[in-house]
């Protein structure tokens, strides 16, 4: 599980689809998300001048508020995260690192819980061959 730490604090990042709800309510839509939480212009990919403005810093503890109270209370402890706290404990010098932790976390929970089966013990590959063309004659 991706995490941060915050005046020497391991905080849990977990992104599931409550949480997705959550960061839609209070911070964005989907649609601008990535915009928002990288600081970039949504008009221009290219642009970052809204890094380290207020509505990215703003959104950036949001996200990590959302997450990391998410991840806390599934380890079993108090999700006390306040917007306040996070912001008072972010150093500007890793902001780009608060960020990418959020990404490792948005990505962990964007991908398939389940993993695809994989056949156990030797694969006959000339009988796979030949299920292949009755399924495709048939």
């Amino acid at each position: 599980m991706a995490e941060i730490r915050l005046r020497g604090r391991k905080i849990p990042l977990l992104y599931t689809v409550y949480e997705m709800k959550q960061v839609q309510e209070e911070i964005c839509s989907l649609g601008d998300f990535q915009y928002v939480i990288f600081g970039r212009n949504p008009d221009d990919d290219k642009d970052n001048g809204k890094y380290g403005s207020a509505e990215h810093l703003s959104a950036l503890a949001g996200l990590i508020r959302i997450m990391g109270n998410a991840g806390l209370e599934e380890a079993g402890e108090k999700p006390d995260l306040t917007d306040k706290w996070i912001m008072r404990a972010m150093r500007p010098a890793s902001i780009s690192d608060y960020i990418a932790a959020c990404a490792d976390a948005l990505n962990e929970g964007m991908s398939s819980e389940y993993p695809q089966e994989e056949a156990e013990g030797p694969v006959d590959v000339t009988l796979e061959e030949m299920n292949k063309k009755k399924e495709k004659d048939g």
